[in-house]
Formats: structure tokens, C-alpha cells, sequence
């Protein structure tokens, strides 16, 4: 028994153990002893944790996706439910397992991961929520208009990041510039780790009106809690010999740079990728392959080490096909074709390198297809109402903190919406939460 004691208090043998254990678990212990809670703690043993996670063989996958509750709270089928107010976007997870012999097997379980808001807001159109990224555990998300939250699911820990410098509105606008910006500019976020400075990032970049191509960027540190301006060679250009009209809203991040699938102008072609690295800070533009008429780009996606593209040829009444395009130093290459596939399917992302998940067109069903074996199976979770705008990633369950913050649901919800209010020429009091897609608001 003094042997077993003496193995028990161990710190070497006690951190062995909890590598082994998920997060939430790992949260709870911390209560047992102070031993415990002093290694958990601990950055080391937080790194090692990560790692162990990014090689188990359960993948957990986010979905956001829309819902239907009846009176009760409960999320009902489709079918049963045609009132558009108990609509509800939600953040879900499954884990998919790997097997060493055959394909693989699902867990049934699929669990709703609640945002924590104030009681007065709810996420009820897709827009009101939009994944802008995950890395090491952390999502980053946009919240309504122009609000930015980061946070670790697994640790229930979220955070309402500072207000943007660059976007509006602010309360000393009047409702005719309010109601320019509004309908003008569109945001977008990237979201990573940058290696050089060991820290978190966001970058956010706006483009405003189709008159006039200004492009403000600002990044943001976890480290500083605040964000600053960064110049880049897309700021206004009245020639326009360079500018980007729109981006994908979930990049992709992969060794310290995010990767969005943009259109706009370019002096080679009018589609391209949009890089940034979180390191030195700088947007470039990365040239997409050449592709035959009518082919067209699907999504960005990771695949193994590389970034690759899917595209696929227009074609009516004929199963379709996918190519996946992979870069490597610099240069595209046609890696495989992936189908045909039956039905009308939408590629989401891969996991498990060989393995495509896609969402049905007409019902919002998830399938994992095998792109070796040619084998669809569908998981126990679909999308409703919104297919289009629905997201996935793969995630990692880690400890990573994102340095306290605050509990959004004790936010008051002017931290949202500022005050609410905003004053036109003749100095009346305009309500502004039609802007917003919430209720209104108390003047």
C-alpha cells in the first residue's frame, strides 16, 4: 500500500494518466487535489495534452446547423414544424472513429454545444452565427454585426473579444451613413496561431461599396486583448489594378497562414486564393489552376499536408464528379477524382485524409465518403432549413485557455448593440435593431 501511495503521488505517473483523459474530465479533476490542478495548469502539460489530442483516433467534427424546437425546447424533424420563430442555429459535435480493420464506426451521440448568451438574444437566422475559424481548440465566430467571440467548448470558456477599429456603426453616425455602411461594407475573419510571436490571432478585413474598393485590415492578439491597424497593398486603389470582392467566410488554417477561396480583380484572372500570414502579417494572392470552361471551384479544403481545391464540371442529369486539386511548393497538380456520386452533394471538408464529408442538397444529410472504396455512409445528424450556409470543421478537444475573458451570458446586451440607438439629421432616436435581425430592442 506505501508502494501504491508513494506511485499515486507521483507527479510523473498522475500527468501519464491525465494525458489520457478529454478535457471536460481533465476540468473536473482539477478539484481533486492541488497536485492535480498545479500540473493541468501547467503550459507544458497543456502542450502535451494538444498533441495527444491531434493523434487520437476519435475526430470530433463541428457542425453549425439550424434546427427546429417545438413549445417544449425540443428539436423536432423538419417536417413537423413550419413556424420560422422556432428556428435555432446551434453548434454540434460527433465524434468518428477509426478502426484497424474495415471503414470506420459512429457514435450515435450527437451533442448540441449551447453559445452562452445574454437571455434576450438568441441565434435564430444562420447569419447571426458564422464559424470564422478554429485552431488548437479555439473557435473563432462572428456574432451578429460586427462582434467577435472566441472560445474553448471543451473548457466553457468564451470571450467577447474589444470592438473592431474599422467597422461601423458607432453612435455618432447618422442613419443616412449608417444605412450606407451597412448595406456597403462586408467583413471578413481569419483565425490562427502565429509561431513567431507564440501567440493567437484574428485578422479581420472589410471592403466597402462597389464604387469605391477600400480595404481596411486590423489584427487582433489574444495576448494584448486588443486590436491595431495593419497596412496592405489592397487599401484603396483608384486605378483598381487589384481588389477583392468577396471571400469565403470559413478560411482555411494550416501552418500559421489562413487560406480563403476569393473572387475579384486580378491582373491574371478574376478568382484566386487570398492568403495571410499570421506571422509577418501580409496578404498575398495565390493563383488557382487553370481549369476547363464551365468547371468550376467548390470549396477550399485541407487535405493531408496541403491545401487543395475541389471543383467540378457543370453537367444536368448526370451523377457528378469532383477533382481535387493539391499545391505543393508553388505549383497545382490534378491529385485524384472523387465519384461519381449519386445525388446532389455538397462537399464539406476531409477527415482522415481519404475520407470526404459531404451534405445532401435536397434533405441536409451528412455523408462520410470513402474515397478509395467508393462506400457513402451517412451520419446520424443533418441539416436543416439552411443548407448552404451550415459549417463543419475538424476540431481538437484540448485545455488550450484563451486567457479568462468574460461569461456572455452576464454581458449586458448594449455590449452587443452599444446603446442601441442612433440619431438621424433632425436629431430623432432611431431604432436600430432591424439592422441586427433581433427583436427590438428598449429605446
Amino acid at each position: 500500500m506505501e508502494n501504491f501511495n508513494k506511485l499515486y503521488s507521483s507527479e510523473d505517473f498522475v500527468e501519464q494518466v491525465l494525458l489520457e483523459l478529454p478535457s471536460k474530465s481533465l476540468m473536473r479533476f482539477q478539484c481533486v487535489c492541488n497536485l492535480w490542478c498545479s500540473l493541468i495548469k501547467t503550459p507544458s502539460f497543456v502542450a502535451k495534452h494538444l498533441s495527444n489530442s491531434m493523434r487520437a483516433s476519435s475526430i470530433p467534427i463541428l457542425f453549425k446547423r439550424q434546427v427546429l424546437k417545438d413549445k417544449d425546447n425540443k428539436i423536432k424533424d423538419e417536417n413537423e414544424l413550419d413556424i420560422v420563430d422556432n428556428v435555432e442555429t446551434l453548434l454540434s459535435s460527433i465524434h468518428l472513429c477509426n478502426e484497424e480493420y474495415g471503414d470506420f464506426h459512429l457514435t450515435t451521440l450527437v451533442e448540441d454545444l449551447k453559445v452562452p448568451l445574454p437571455a434576450p438574444l438568441k441565434l435564430k437566422h444562420s447569419s447571426d452565427l458564422t464559424i470564422a475559424g478554429h485552431c488548437d481548440g479555439i473557435i473563432c465566430a462572428k456574432l451578429f454585426i460586427g462582434n467577435v467571440i472566441l472560445g474553448n467548448p471543451a473548457m466553457k470558456e468564451f470571450k467577447l473579444v474589444p470592438k473592431s477599429f474599422l467597422l461601423l456603426p458607432k453612435d455618432d453616425f447618422d442613419l443616412w451613413s449608417l444605412d450606407y455602411e451597412l448595406d456597403c461594407y462586408s467583413e471578413y475573419l481569419g483565425f490562427g496561431y502565429d509561431p513567431k510571436g507564440n501567440d493567437y490571432k484574428i485578422v479581420r478585413f472589410v471592403m466597402y461599396s462597389e464604387s469605391s474598393y477600400w480595404f481596411g485590415a486590423e489584427v487582433y492578439t489574444m495576448r494584448s486583448n486588443a486590436w491595431r491597424k495593419i497596412e496592405t497593398e489592397y487599401e484603396y486603389d483608384p486605378c483598381r489594378t487589384s481588389h477583392v470582392d468577396w471571400c469565403a467566410n470559413m478560411p482555411i488554417y494550416f501552418n500559421g497562414i489562413c487560406y480563403w477561396h476569393a473572387n475579384g480583380y486580378h491582373m491574371e484572372c478574376s478568382e484566386f486564393i487570398l492568403s495571410f500570414d499570421m506571422g509577418n502579417e501580409l496578404f498575398h494572392m495565390i493563383l488557382i489552376p487553370d481549369l476547363a470552361d464551365g468547371c468550376k471551384v467548390v470549396t477550399l479544403a485541407k487535405w493531408k499536408e496541403f491545401i487543395s481545391l475541389l471543383t467540378y464540371q457543370e453537367q444536368i442529369g448526370v451523377p457528378q464528379s469532383y477533382e481535387m486539386w493539391v499545391i505543393d511548393n508553388g505549383s497545382w497538380t490534378k491529385y485524384l477524382t472523387i465519384g461519381p456520386v449519386e445525388g446532389d452533394r455538397i462537399p464539406l471538408l476531409f477527415w482522415n485524409s481519404d475520407k470526404l464529408l459531404m451534405v445532401t442538397d435536397n434533405d441536409g444529410h451528412i455523408v462520410s465518403y470513402n474515397t478509395s472504396t467508393k462506400i457513402l455512409k451517412y451520419l446520424p445528424i443533418n441539416f436543416m432549413i439552411d443548407v448552404y450556409n451550415s459549417q463543419a470543421l475538424v476540431y481538437v478537444d484540448s485545455i488550450v485557455s484563451i486567457n479568462g475573458g468574460n461569461i456572455l451570458e452576464d454581458i449586458h446586451i448594449s455590449a452587443f448593440y452599444g446603446s442601441g440607438k442612433f440619431y438621424c439629421k433632425h436629431g430623432d432616436a432611431v431604432d436600430i435593431s432591424a439592422f441586427y435581425g433581433t427583436e427590438k430592442l428598449e429605446l
